[in-house]
């Protein structure tokens, strides 16, 4: 019994393939918060620095009695060269049940997150 060979074609395809999915997984990143705010009881806007038109999104939130736990992810792709200055990023996060009072901690460094005024 033979044993088909798979062309050069398609073996190019699968290494692009992989490459590409490296390099999105690379240039996607955790987002340390420095702050949040409160848009009504049960949505909070968390707060971080970023890269100019980096994609914000929500990975995880886990919400206890006592606390809220928040962990952001930023996808960044900026081709060419870049000014290193960093823009304020933000991610709205919406609860389950309202705030009341519990401390918002960020899931990347597992510490609180102060309340912006």
């Amino acid at each position: 019994m033979k044993i088909p060979r798979v062309g050069r074609g398609w073996v190019a395809l699968i290494l692009v393939m992989i490459i590409l999915l490296v390099s999105v997984r690379l240039l996607d990143s955790s987002m340390r918060l420095d702050s949040y705010s409160v848009l009504d009881p049960q949505s909070v806007v968390v707060e971080g620095i970023g890269a100019r038109g980096a994609w914000v999104h929500v990975t995880e939130l886990v919400e206890g009695t006592s606390t809220v736990t928040v962990s952001v992810n930023v996808f960044t792709f900026t081709p060419g060269p870049g000014t290193g200055v960093g823009y304020p990023l933000g991610a709205v996060v919406y609860l389950s049940t309202p705030l009341n009072g519990r401390t918002v901690i960020d899931g990347s460094t597992g510490q609180p997150v102060p309340r912006s005024p």
